[in-house]
């Protein structure tokens, strides 16, 4: 043991902000190391900076179309800022991007404005000689300190290392033996012995503490190519004792290991799609599509939503922004006389308002209506979900001959030409004590931005009083096979369910053809099941195929659908 006296700054000390004498005690393998202000004994912790490497294109995650891997939705938070989060307000950040990097840094930029965070560019993010080692090497020149650095698709649960940075480490995890030929494995008990690439149990996650820099970058130059790739671990070939640290690890590189993860976080608020997505952080409602289209058009409806939507920021081509709305979800007012007061509230906000009806018009609600449900179903069309003969003890047809039955001339001739919302349903409908404010608008109907059918919206409303979604989430639905049988089940909510009784008086009140509104909810499950092929491993989807068919059937056949 020895003592080292050191300049240093300690924020606690009455010298503040001044260059003030401290000593480090320490030991041989510096596990017991510890750092004291001389003038008031206070700790002073080592500071480090975070690399996240965030350049690779992350080919092997497909679950979000064209959406950044590091920006993939965990509790409707992206990896990438599960990360952030991860380490003290304090710590300087950098990202090395590449990839998509618009993406990531508008993200990043706008949740995190007050965070000390630094972009670095990779050219050569793809292809031969790229790699995390390059990456790394990259930002070099902003890391000539002690560092942690770790890869934008690892998340792990403890967070005991990023209080302090005391020595050289490696984040290790167990693996199965069966999936070890995907990972860099390790071995060593308490310190590292070497890094391999076979099969074993224990394998390196991507995220490492860099105590020794300059002797890390020194070994880091003196790389090796390894499977076309500029590799993070020839930094370690130079240093000594590098200390073994297990962590809790959650991979989302790919689809597997991702949809794994989800199920340890299942605190999500709105289930995710293929093309789409949703992220709740730091105050902020982050919306992704894969269209970049969609953006356009959502953010110039707006204009036509008559002030009750929030404003929105363009976040770049893919994603829009808004601040959280505060207020209570409509899905949990309990209040019947509120209740009641969001159908008075969308007649006088968008019904009253009514359009002539055109060709163009009756053109989108053909695309809307059939073209786009017939087109939809292809994906169950033939399926063994379609053949099924019984839902519920209800004799069923298969799907196209289902929708043959309809009417749909009936239809074109009910719709009333009206501004719209496009998804007005429980989950985008938010109320703050006083007024209501409405999120989630659809980007057209058709191709208006401004011009709907008021029965779309009413659809909307319908289909969604059935089935909640926060209810979804919650696994509240199920169904079964047997032979040529299918049962399903649901939970409706029962002040929704009170809701829709309400609803029907309502629109026979107000002239609003009732057996229209239900048959386009219905037409809703139908439209949207093939969205959701991912979702709770494709059985909310194939649960929705099946109510709408069994729905649709007692609807065609004049049955009390409620």
């Amino acid at each position: 043991m020895g003592n080292k006296k050191i300049l240093g700054s300690c924020d606690d000390c009455t010298t503040n902000n001044k260059q003030v004498e401290y000593c480090t005690d320490f030991v041989a393998d510096r596990k017991s190391q510890a750092k004291f202000c001389k003038e008031c004994d206070a700790r002073i912790e080592e500071k480090y900076k975070l690399c996240i490497l965030a350049a690779g294109k992350g080919t092997r995650n497909t679950s979000i179309d064209s959406l950044h891997k590091s920006l993939l939705p965990i509790e409707n938070k992206a990896v990438i800022s599960h990360i952030i989060k991860s380490v003290p307000n304090t710590v300087e950040i950098v990202i090395a991007v590449g990839y998509k990097s618009d993406q990531v840094k508008s993200y990043v930029k706008h949740v995190f404005p007050r965070r000390d965070i630094t972009f670095v560019d990779i050219d050569n993010f793809d292809g031969p000689g790229s790699g995390p080692g390059l990456s790394l090497l990259k930002c070099k020149e902003h890391l000539q300190t002690p560092f942690i650095f770790t890869s934008a698709d690892t998340i792990v649960k403890e967070s005991f290392v990023f209080d302090e940075l005391e020595e050289n480490w490696l984040g290790v995890s167990h693996v199965e033996m069966e999936d070890s030929l995907k990972y860099c494995l390790v071995k060593g008990s308490k310190y590292l012995d070497k890094l391999y690439f076979g099969t074993g149990n224990r394998a390196y996650i991507g995220m490492a503490g860099i105590y020794d820099y300059k002797d890390y970058w020194k070994s880091l130059e003196d790389h090796k190519i390894i499977k076309d790739e500029y590799q993070v671990i020839h930094g370690f070939d130079g240093m000594d004792k590098i200390r073994l640290v297990d962590f809790t690890w959650f991979d989302t590189g790919n689809d597997e290991s991702y949809e794994n993860t989800r199920k340890h976080f299942p605190k999500e608020v709105v289930a995710v799609k293929n093309k789409e997505s949703i992220f709740i952080d730091e105050g902020k409602v982050i919306k992704y599509f894969t269209d970049s289209d969609k953006v356009t058009k959502r953010i110039k409806r707006t204009e036509f939503l008559n002030g009750y939507c929030p404003k929105v920021t363009k976040l770049n081509d893919n994603m829009y922004s808004y601040d959280h709305v505060p207020g209570k979800l409509f899905s949990n007012i309990l209040d019947d006389n509120i209740l009641k007061d969001i159908l008075s509230f969308y007649h006088n906000k968008f019904s009253i308002k009514r359009f002539k009806k055109s060709d163009k018009f009756l053109t989108n609600c053909i695309r809307i209506y059939k073209t786009k449900t017939y087109d939809r179903i292809k994906f169950f069309e033939n399926s063994r979900l379609d053949k099924i003969e019984y839902i519920n003890g209800v004799k069923v047809s298969g799907i196209k001959e289902l929708l043959d039955r309809i009417n749909w001339d009936s239809i074109y001739k009910n719709a009333i030409p009206s501004y719209f919302h496009g998804d007005f349903q429980p989950e985008n409908i938010i109320h703050d004590g006083n007024d209501f404010k409405l999120i989630d608008w659809r980007e057209s109907f058709g191709d208006s931005l401004d011009v709907g059918d008021l029965y779309y919206d009413l659809g909307k409303l319908y289909h969604a009083l059935i089935i909640n979604g926060q209810i979804v989430l919650k696994k509240g639905y199920e169904y079964s096979l047997k032979d040529n049988n299918a049962y399903i089940s649901y939970i409706t909510k029962s002040n929704l369910l009170f809701l829709l009784n309400y609803f029907e008086k309502f629109c026979k009140n107000n002239n609003l053809d009732w057996d229209n509104v239900e048959l386009l909810g219905i037409l809703q499950y139908i439209g949207i099941c093939s969205l959701y092929q991912d979702f709770h491993e494709g059985k909310y989807g194939e649960f929705l195929f099946l109510l709408g068919k069994y729905l649709l059937t007692k609807k065609l056949n004049n049955e009390r659908i409620n």
